[in-house]
């Protein structure tokens, strides 16, 4: 009798996850959180709805909100206008944002990092008995700790500089490096990381970059100096010799057309 094949599980739908979180969440009086926790999924939605995907964000799969942040899965067909037109939208929004807060108290800032990925996920259960699960989803929220993407807004003018995004290997490949998106790959600088469990390689983008990302890069690799200027032609030194010469004396490099027995200074 032949051997009956085991169980075997299906792979779940391919999603794109992505996950926003707050810089300095907690270093903000209890008040202040809760006014930065309820303003973030505000201008994620206004964002999403200047890209014109304002319906991505309202029917996003597996919505979460962590506090400092949050997370949506959405169709991956829509990763293209998500990765040409949300990231710009949303750093616009978060500039409004910021003179708004501004009124409130200087100290008051909110930017936020992000990032995006694709990968199978098992959707919450609808009865309420498992979560949303799965490998992409963990990687996505590693991505946004990984020490590269906090520098970015470290190391940036705050008052400029108000997001910065890290796309996986994944979406850089099949969205950007394709030519799916209307964002060219040199704006996207290559970070390798390792946060725990997770080490790949993640693709910096800054919408607004200031401050030292301008002089020392998104990565913290200045560029190639500029090649120095190639240095003047060295001079040419000749001697005459033969006598006492009064007239003017002209180099050339080459006469042509002169007969063979043609002698220099006779008329």
């Amino acid at each position: 009798m032949a051997d009956q094949p085991g169980e075997v599980t299906e792979l779940p739908p391919y999603r794109a996850v992505l996950v926003v979180d707050a810089k300095d969440f907690g270093g903000n009086s209890d008040p202040d959180q809760e006014l930065l926790a309820e303003a973030v999924p505000g201008v994620v939605a206004l964002a999403f709805e200047r890209a014109g995907l304002g319906q991505v964000f309202r029917e996003a799969l597996f919505p979460h909100n962590s506090g400092d942040g949050l997370g949506i899965g959405f169709d991956t067909r829509h990763l293209p206008g998500v990765v040409s037109h949300v990231f710009d939208a949303l750093q616009a929004v978060l500039a409004e944002r910021d003179r708004a807060l501004r009124a409130r108290g200087r100290g008051l800032r909110l930017r936020l990092r992000a990032s995006l990925n694709i990968g199978p996920v098992r959707e919450p259960d609808p009865r309420g008995r498992a979560g949303v699960v799965g490998q992409a989803v963990i990687a996505t929220h590693r991505m946004l700790d990984a020490s590269a993407v906090r520098d970015v807004l470290t190391r940036s003018d705050p008052e400029v500089t108000f997001l910065a995004v890290a796309l996986s290997q994944r979406v850089f490949h099949d969205v950007v490096a394709s030519g799916y998106a209307r964002l060219s790959t040199s704006r996207l600088v290559p970070v390798a990381v390792r946060v725990k469990e997770f080490a790949d390689t993640v693709h910096l983008y800054v919408p607004t970059p200031s401050g030292e990302l301008l002089a020392h890069g998104v990565d913290g690799r200045p560029g190639p100096e500029p090649a120095p200027p190639a240095p003047p032609p060295a001079g040419v030194n000749n001697t005459i010799s033969g006598g006492t010469h009064t007239g003017t004396t002209i180099q050339v490099g080459h006469l042509h057309g002169l007969p063979r027995d043609h002698r220099s200074g006779q008329g």
